[in-house]
């Protein structure tokens, strides 16, 4: 009797060992949240320079939220009253602090940019190629499990020496 309660005890012992070994081989697939924000970033960067240029707006509701969409929409079409677009290419960003709260956080960037604006009707350049330096905050929030822009906040602007 004590040879089949033992067996048992071991075999117990095995499929914990086994499901913790599977259930932290899951958990580890999955980015922790700071890459998952620095990735919702990166996307939301994409898009903009999309929404600019293209007046593509899809991308930027797939990780910003809907107050944010609203915001660059608003911007766009002013650009486009004007007769321009933008052409933004994000050169360099460098994370330099994340503070998560629960299901908001806060990213701070330094960010390298490059700007020229062109005549939508024609396609000629209006104003050359700019190189702007950025200091940012992105607020994010998660809903339904996925972190999304909420906000961003221009912190300061130059040129890199």
């Amino acid at each position: 009797m004590k040879d089949i309660a033992r067996k048992l005890i071991v075999d117990c012992l095995v499929c914990a060992i086994v499901f913790a070994v599977v259930l932290y081989g899951c958990a580890s697939n999955r980015p922790d949240e700071k890459t998952a924000l620095k990735i919702v970033i990166a996307k939301y960067n994409n898009a903009l320079v999309e929404a600019y240029k293209d007046q593509s707006f899809e991308p930027l509701k797939a990780v910003a939220a809907a107050d944010e969409v609203s915001k660059v929409d608003t911007i766009v079409s002013s650009y486009l009253q004007a007769n321009q677009i933008m052409e933004a290419d994000l050169r360099k960003i460098d994370f330099k602090d994340i503070k998560i709260k629960g299901d908001k956080a806060a990213v701070k960037t330094s960010e390298d940019w490059s700007y020229r604006w062109i005549d939508y009707r024609t396609g000629k350049e209006i104003e050359p190629l700019k190189p702007v330096h950025y200091e940012m905050v992105y607020h994010l929030i998660k809903k339904d499990r996925k972190w999304l822009v909420e906000k961003v906040e221009e912190t300061g602007e130059g040129k890199r020496p």
